[in-house]
């Protein structure tokens, strides 16, 4: 959770930072952070997968410790190269921790079943999307208490994974779990290792890695442009943009507790379609919409596929692999999804830049459509593990 809420808060805030402070183009915020979304895919592609499981928590360790290092070099930027650098880091060590800690719990106990492993991904996801929810309003207060002083928030931000970190080193207990964990998802055991191609010869990763991707666009431009979005457009002061942040992670939250609840969720497809179907209503609001009210309208309809996407995404993966498989699999997925955010956030900031927010967020409707057309035709023709659920069961 301490990862998490730290590493959203830097990944929403940075672009208010570089447009409000540093006076950056919505451009040249968006090669920023596709230079942030580069590095991370190369610390998932060359450094996530090459963890020797007995090294897990020290490299879960430092990455946190990295991670806190961005956090006051981004703060303390008076330009965008300081600026990069920061990001950068952020990358970096967002690339090495998370798809390691994805990894571990899908690689718990619960054996290869469809199913068996929805409950810990989905409890997984729950405990990030608190530590979504809780961040903005906790950033929120730190702004209002500092008159709106974006930079202090970074320094502010920075002990949360620095206690993660210490969390670690301190509980022995939960090290050996860790280790442990690991040993199961990243031991570099023969045919543990899965290549990308092989992955996408199977239609339950192809599956979800379209679910992905259809969602990729609108978060790319909520993440990096919403800040700028809602200070420019609606005149949002940064504490109240905040709250927008807040209510669309609260509303994750609160799908993801559902799906934990109901776990295991067997008609997968059907709620990928219904959040295809949401996202789609939440750009039109977004874009179309006047003022705070409307404004948080569409974020609670954006947060609902925020919360859906994710959780499905990742157990369709896990739910019939071997667990040895699942930290490549999972490093391909987060890469794959990465390697698009790198696109985007140029494209849209250009887009910006040309057309204005409200026309860009318009086109964002065409990858929606195409990735979840794309995905209906790949379940259709292959099957894709029954992510439709099977006749009768309604869960």
């Amino acid at each position: 959770m301490l990862l998490r809420a730290s590493q959203n808060m830097a990944q929403t805030t940075f672009p208010l930072l570089a447009g409000v402070l540093l006076h950056l183009s919505a451009g040249t915020v968006g090669v920023v952070a596709a230079a942030g979304s580069l590095v991370s895919i190369g610390a998932m592609s060359l450094g996530a997968t090459r963890i020797p499981p007995e090294r897990a928590p020290i490299a879960m360790a430092g990455s946190l410790v990295l991670l806190a290092a961005a956090f006051p070099l981004i703060g303390t930027a008076r330009g965008s190269a300081s600026l990069t650098l920061g990001v950068l880091v952020l990358g970096v060590a967002g690339g090495l921790a998370f798809p390691t800690l994805i990894s571990q719990v899908g690689a718990g106990e619960g054996g290869t079943a469809p199913g068996m492993r929805d409950r810990p991904i989905a409890l997984l996801t729950v405990a990030l999307s608190a530590s979504l929810a809780v961040g903005p309003f906790a950033e929120g207060l730190i702004l209002t208490a500092s008159h709106g002083d974006l930079r202090s928030a970074f320094f502010w931000f920075a002990l949360a994974p620095l206690a993660a970190a210490g969390a670690i080193a301190i509980f022995p207990r939960a090290r050996a779990r860790a280790r442990d964990a690991a040993a199961g998802a990243a031991a570099p055991a023969a045919g543990s290792r899965v290549g990308l191609r092989q992955a996408l010869r199977d239609p339950d990763f192809t599956v979800a890695l379209l679910g992905q991707l259809f969602y990729a666009a609108p978060f790319a431009a909520l993440i990096v442009f919403g800040a700028l979005f809602a200070r420019r457009d609606d005149g949002l002061s940064p504490s109240a943009i905040q709250v927008m942040f807040g209510v669309f992670f609260g509303v994750s939250l609160l799908v993801r507790l559902l799906i934990a609840w109901r776990s295991p969720v067997r008609r997968k497809l059907r709620w990928f379609r219904v959040s295809a179907g949401l996202t789609c209503l939440g750009l039109l609001v977004l874009a179309t919409g006047r003022g705070e009210a409307a404004l948080l309208v569409a974020m609670a309809l954006l947060g609902a596929p925020h919360g859906l996407t994710f959780p499905l995404a990742m157990a369709l993966v896990a739910e019939r692999r071997p667990r040895l498989e699942l930290i490549s699999l999972n490093a391909h997925l987060t890469a794959s999804v990465q390697a698009v955010n790198l696109i985007l956030p140029p494209v849209i900031g250009i887009g910006i830049d040309r057309l204005g927010y409200r026309p860009m967020l318009l086109t964002l409707l065409i990858p929606v459509a195409a990735a979840a057309l794309a995905q209906n035709r790949v379940s259709g023709r292959l099957g894709a593990g029954d992510p439709r659920g099977r006749p009768g069961d309604e869960t």
